[in-house]
């Protein structure tokens, strides 16, 4: 097996931003009678900060910071979110636990098994490359590393060793020359193994393993073996939920709507993720916004087609926001779905350019729905009766655009047919075409249709109501 290891070290702090801030911000936490900082942003290294840094330190140095609360479940549930997009790339996905242990705050993880995923996805190359492609847009820190094992891949990821180690062998020749502080010991362990002169990775694992389990334990024994492949790692994979639901929770008050965009932006992303792994699209989702004090406001996406873009879902999220009121704040985020469907694929020669202009205008129509409203935009399908004026119904934006199969018929019909004098009617150049029908509605028609050509303009057509025998004019052909 061949596991890629994407290693999230800003997550503590990735899992909370609501926006990419120009001010320093930093995520703490207390240890004891301590508070320490766990991760910075760039505008706050930039000051000089990094972590660990004890935070009083950091207020003296640069007394402008926005300080957050670590939350550790903030960061379990992005990292869920994730391994859902993920799936897409592989079936078999494991996440790391959520450590609470401060020096391992930037040690959360995710594995994928690739080895499967490489002959779909046209080798090694281009898959990195397409998982680069999308994971760059979801704004996550991270670091890449694939090995024969999974904390082998970690390793390699947290070390920033960007190349595929397939084998155990291969494995231990490039960490071998590592220092120790590149794995996740324990401090007064590390201490001990220093003082004994074992300073590198190297000489650590050609320590005998009973050695190691009397010294330090069973379980530092069994990590050395897991590292290296000679036990295994019995860790469960991630099983794709079958309803989508993902929550979003702020630090304080949003108040701005534009603000909301940047976390929906990601979820938007996810969700997209979601949906490709299970190669599934969806007509419909929801968005919640949480207040404090009022219910949660439920905004509700539609579109005429089954979709899973990311782009497409982001510009309908836009345009509805524009008219939406929120009663006051919000202080969370959700993005709900439970209905799927057959996305539409676009499956065409390069000179056909039809199915994909059918999708633009499918979110064309998306986009006027949601900025004038659902019920202000429908579309039209054949109804069982032949009567012209009745032979189509409405129907709403979200049922898609319908493939019409109307009898040949004129594209503009009057609301009413118009009384014609006898007398002018010009050369019939077609019919005639005979309907009768509406006795059961008390509707009865009985009329003769023609095709009526002129000399300038469109063609008219015209019927003769076959018991009074007047003629009238029903519509233009084009």
């Amino acid at each position: 097996m061949l596991w890629l290891c994407i290693s999230l070290p800003q997550l503590p702090l990735e899992a909370l931003l609501t926006e990419e801030s120009a001010n320093a911000v930093v995520v703490t936490a207390r240890e004891g009678n301590v508070r320490w900082i766990i991760n910075c942003n760039e505008a706050a290294e930039r000051a000089n900060l990094k972590a660990p840094m004890n935070y009083t330190l950091a207020l003296a140095i640069h007394p402008q910071i926005t300080m957050l609360n670590r939350k550790i479940r903030s960061e379990q549930v992005a990292l869920e979110r994730l391994a859902s997009w993920a799936y897409q790339f592989s079936s078999t996905v494991i996440l790391s636990e959520i450590p609470e242990e401060l020096r391992l705050a930037r040690t959360t993880c995710l594995w994928l098994e690739i080895g499967a995923s490489l002959t779909l996805f046209g080798g090694f190359r281009h898959f990195i490359e397409q998982l680069e492609h999308e994971l760059k847009p979801l704004g996550y820190s991270y670091r890449l590393g694939i090995g024969p094992t999974l904390e082998g891949a970690a390793l390699l990821a947290r070390a920033g060793i960007r190349l595929a180690i397939t084998s155990p062998h291969a494995l231990f020749t490039r960490i071998r020359n590592l220092p120790l502080t590149q794995l996740t010991l324990p401090p007064e362990m590390s201490l001990q193994l220093h003082t004994a002169g074992v300073r590198t990775l190297g000489l650590l694992l050609e320590l005998p393993r009973d050695a190691i389990a009397r010294r330090f334990g069973p379980d530092t024994s069994d990590f050395l073996d897991r590292l290296m492949g000679e036990t295994p790692d019995p860790r469960t994979p991630f099983r794709l939920p079958e309803k989508y639901s993902a929550h979003f929770e702020f630090e304080f008050e949003v108040k701005n709507t534009d603000a909301l965009l940047f976390p929906l932006r990601r979820m938007v992303q996810e969700f997209a993720g979601y949906l490709r792994a299970r190669d599934t699209g969806t007509q419909r989702f929801t968005i919640r916004f949480g207040h404090r004090l009022s219910p949660a406001t439920e905004m509700h996406i539609g579109s005429s087609a089954p979709d899973r873009s990311a782009d497409r879902f982001l510009a309908l999220v836009r345009e509805r926001m524009q008219n939406v009121e929120l009663p006051e704040p919000t202080i969370s985020l959700g993005l709900y779905a439970d209905q799927f469907t057959s996305p539409t694929a676009l499956q065409t020669d390069l000179l056909n350019r039809s199915v994909m202009q059918t999708e633009d205008l499918s979110h064309t129509l998306d986009r006027i729905a949601m900025r004038v409203g659902d019920e202000n935009v429908y579309g039209v399908r054949p109804a069982a009766d032949h009567r012209p004026e009745y032979s189509w119904t409405s129907t709403s934006s979200e049922a898609g655009i319908p493939t019409l199969e109307f009898a040949d018929r004129p594209l503009w019909l009057l609301p009413e047919p118009r009384s014609l004098e006898s007398s002018v009617i010009p050369a019939i150049a077609s019919g005639p075409e005979r309907i009768e029908a509406g006795w059961w509605d008390d509707g009865d028609v009985q009329r003769d249709y023609y095709v009526v050509r002129m000399n300038s303009g469109p063609d008219l057509w015209v019927f003769k109501d076959l018991r009074t025998s007047n003629w009238y004019l029903h519509g233009f052909w084009s």
